[in-house]
């Protein structure tokens, strides 16, 4: 067995109702008595639980700063403008609560709000961060990111462009995992997050840096995924499915979290960075591109069966395409690429492929890539019909 390190795990509270936990967890982080900046999806300002979580900490006598500002993918600027109140208005920490956008826009907030720099002076890791950062709670509301349990954000300039960070000290200190705030999800929302917890264990698994850590992770993550996640799907109500898809998004993060991810992730990535394409449909759509090309070469075999027989097929590796695909029928994704993407060209989508922010992904595949490689999936993804699809 090759050598490697396994990142850390911040504390997990996991469970129905434990969102009633949090006031106590805030007390318990915050160095003094300072408000507490909540940075959530806008949405659930109306769904409810911003609602709740700012009377939860208001009863307890903890200062809120509201702030439901996320509305799709996060942009930089945002991020400065959050780190900037949380400075002038003494915040003690950071909440991050919703999706993966929301999260991930709080831990750069967190990190960066205690510094006079913009958030793209770190991006790419360009400078080091700032020494004094504020203490950071996950709270996700949907089962797909990973995002409480990894070193990494993700968000955008005002062009659209995908600015990746990554850090020790951008990990959250503290994940709070109540199953209950994922059953207003529906389902297409529902089948496009958890594809991406399918993929991030997936891609950890087969990854050129695949190790025993992302192992036990991402085979335990995908067992639980193609046994929970049509469920979760077909009955939005069902409380254990929702638990048990929620568990699995965040083991698969861990996965993700200690060996990466590879072309799923690449095109994905590159997609969006060119169109509004939700991030999970576009990653599952294309692994089920690029899976049948990758598992058809010698390197990663043994890794790419161990998937296949954790989703339920025989432990050969030419079965995972099949297997992965089947996944996605269950759960109603069809082989089409939403009509937003009509205007992408091949060319464009490879150029994007290649660039700096999106390129080392592809590296981590288990086989040589090159351009011409990248070249061909771009054109197979582009292949797939466009289809008028819910957003």
């Amino acid at each position: 067995m090759k050598s490697f390190d396994a990142g850390r795990v911040p504390p997990l509270t996991f469970g129905a109702g434990r969102l009633a936990e949090v006031p106590g967890i805030v007390r318990g982080l915050a160095s003094d008595d300072g408000p507490v900046l909540v940075v959530a999806d806008r949405l659930l300002v109306d769904l409810g639980p911003a609602v709740d979580l700012e009377r939860a900490l208001s009863q307890a006598g903890i200062g809120v700063e509201m702030a439901a500002d996320i509305a799709g993918e996060p942009k930089d600027a945002l991020v400065d403008q959050l780190a900037d109140r949380a400075r002038t208005n003494g915040c003690s920490s950071v909440i991050g609560l919703g999706g993966g956008a929301a999260m991930d826009a709080a831990k750069l907030v967190a990190c960066v709000a205690g510094s006079d720099q913009p958030a793209v002076h770190y991006a790419l890791s360009a400078n080091p961060y700032p020494e004094r950062t504020l203490p950071a709670i996950a709270i996700p509301t949907t089962a797909g990111t990973g995002s409480e349990v990894t070193r990494t954000a993700i968000v955008s300039n005002a062009a659209g462009a995908k600015h990746w960070y990554w850090s020790e000290d951008l990990m959250f200190v503290h994940a709070v995992l109540d199953p209950e705030l994922t059953l207003t999800l529906p389902p297409h929302v529902t089948a496009w997050t958890g594809i991406d917890a399918v993929a991030h264990a997936l891609e950890a698994v087969t990854s050129r840096s695949s190790n025993g850590a992302g192992r036990l992770f991402g085979l335990q993550a995908l067992e639980m995924l193609a046994r929970g996640l049509p469920q979760a799907v077909n009955d939005g109500s069902d409380l254990e499915a929702r638990a048990e898809v929620l568990w699995a998004s965040t083991v698969a993060g861990l996965a993700l979290h200690n060996c990466n991810t590879h072309m799923g992730h690449n095109i994905s990535h590159a997609l969006g960075s060119l169109a509004p394409v939700h991030h999970g449909l576009a990653t599952g759509l294309a692994l089920e591109v690029t899976l049948p090309d990758l598992v058809a070469r010698p390197e990663g075999r043994e890794n790419y069966a161990l998937a296949a027989a954790a989703l339920g097929a025989s432990g050969y590796a030419n079965s995972l395409p099949k297997a992965f695909s089947d996944l996605l029928n269950k759960i109603g994704i069809a082989s089409a690429l939403p009509s937003v993407c009509s205007g992408v060209s091949a060319t464009d989508l490879a150029a994007e492929m290649k660039a700096p922010a999106n390129f080392g992904m592809s590296q981590n595949a288990a086989c040589d890539l090159g351009e011409s490689d990248l070249d061909r999936f771009a054109a197979a993804m582009l292949d797939l019909p466009a289809e008028e699809i819910a957003a």
